[in-house]
């Protein structure tokens, strides 16, 4: 994205961003909504602490690494909007840059000082408000700025978090951006554990190719060798190297101007334990590639993600049947819920400022939710698709001891000696990042395109 598209894009994100945000200030009846960008937190009893990151609502307006704590965003109607921007005089820690570069679209007024800050920012809200009009205020722990400040009102929330699931085409081009950071990322990965790395080591690998440093990834990378990769949401990333490489199941992301990719694949290793276990388990890995590509053709504007979660399940009782794992015929494994541990979380979740992005069980503007059926507790969308959506597809299949040995002891129809000799692969997961088209012109692929333009790269 060149500087001319990048500006025009930008141009059209801020209309339609203001343009929805005075709509929710006339069906709300507040005349301004206040964001704070929040401040640096500590952990207990210390003087040290997480990255900042700023309020998500915000990130929409400027690029994460641009905002600045304690500074403050005000939106009002038929006005530009206007960002107190607090950069104070410091030696321990390099400034943030103010971001002059948007003066066009919004007013920038620049702080060094605190107090001052919270003076000029009283006296805006005074001439917007007058004593009568009431303001919305989204902050973290803070109290009111002002008497006539309603804290986090929820109709407003609601109306705000609805609306970010369907992506300008500004934000669209920026979560292209991080799907080939991202797929950078993965190919050095992949490299790294076919040279025989520790998760450790491809950790490091990742960072490398992607340019980032650990504060600035979307989520804590998980890189689970063996049985690691039957741990979810695994944390740890061992230095040591084990005498099998069974596999490797990474899930890591890219982060580009507070917009993430979420990626995951799924590799056999270089030097797997038996080589009966080996082809069986690259047998799943192809047909969970099909897997997930048929789920991907369900994906339209309309569709409920429900159903694609019952889908999910019925194919991966055909899997399961047709590997032999399970000794039943596939109705019957979908119907007793038997494909449940070994998938136990949902397909997919809105993607965007926030990797599980907020309002995936809202239904609508005023916050109507719908959670999901009790065999798919885990499953975080819920609501509708919608064309311009970006949501993760992600289906999985996993051997849990913890989750199979429940079924076990019930004398559930499974091939005991399947599951073990395929224990110590942990399990498999692939997921993509799609963004929705219109009816009948698919899926955009931000994932696939982005390692498809890696390789064409390559080969020229």
């Amino acid at each position: 994205m060149d500087q001319y598209d990048r500006d025009t894009l930008l141009h059209a994100h801020y209309a339609t961003l203001s343009a929805f945000w005075e709509r929710v200030l006339e069906r709300t009846g507040y005349c301004a909504i206040l964001l704070s960008a929040g401040q640096q937190r500590f952990f207990f009893h210390d003087d040290q602490g997480p990255a900042f990151r700023p309020n998500p609502l915000l990130v929409q307006w400027l690029a994460q690494e641009k905002i600045s704590e304690n500074s403050w965003f005000v939106f009002s109607q038929a006005a530009k909007p206007i960002l107190l921007f607090h950069q104070p005089d410091d030696f321990w820690h390099a400034a943030t840059v103010a971001p002059h570069q948007l003066e066009d679209h919004l007013t920038l007024e620049i702080f060094s000082d605190l107090p001052a800050l919270h003076a000029a920012l009283g006296d805006h809200l005074q001439r917007i408000a007058g004593s009568e009009k009431e303001i919305v205020q989204i902050s973290e722990d803070a109290p009111p700025t002002a008497a006539n400040c309603v804290i986090n009102p929820p109709n407003v929330i609601h109306a705000l978090h609805f609306q970010r699931a369907c992506k300008t085409e500004y934000e669209l081009a920026i979560m292209r951006h991080a799907s080939l950071r991202g797929a950078k990322g993965h190919n050095a990965a992949q490299r790294a554990f076919n040279e025989g790395a520790s998760e450790f080591a491809i950790h490091l690998a990742f960072l490398k190719a992607t340019g980032m440093n650990e504060w600035q990834l979307p989520y804590g990378n998980i890189i689970a060798q063996n049985q690691h990769a039957s741990l979810l949401h695994y944390q740890y990333q061992d230095r040591d190297v084990g005498e099998h490489l069974n596999s490797l199941l990474i899930d890591a992301g890219a982060n580009v101007d507070g917009y993430a990719s979420d990626i995951t694949r799924t590799y056999i290793g270089p030097r797997c334990y038996s080589q009966e276990a080996a082809d069986l388990f690259s047998e799943l890995l192809a047909r969970m590639q099909t897997h997930q590509d048929a789920l991907i053709d369900q994906v339209v504007p309309g569709a409920n993600y429900v159903d694609l979660q019952a889908a999910m399940h019925r194919s991966l009782a055909e899997i399961l049947v047709d590997t032999g794992i399970l000794t039943c015929d596939p109705e019957e494994a979908f119907t007793s819920q038997l494909t449940v541990p070994f998938c136990p979380h949902g397909l997919g979740h809105l993607l965007g400022i926030q990797v599980h992005d907020v309002g995936g069980q809202q239904l609508d503007i005023d916050g109507y939710t719908q959670p999901p059926p009790e065999p798919y507790a885990s499953l975080r969308l819920t609501r509708p698709l919608a064309q311009d959506m970006v949501i993760t597809v992600e289906p999985g299949l996993y051997f849990i001891p913890m989750l199979l040995e429940n079924k076990q002891v019930d004398g559930a129809p499974i091939d005991w000696s399947l599951v073990n000799l395929l224990t110590p692969f942990g399990g498999i997961r692939i997921e993509d990042n799609v963004r929705i088209l219109p009816a009948g012109a698919g899926v955009e692929n931000l994932t696939r395109d982005a390692f498809a333009k890696i390789s064409e790269a390559a080969a020229t």
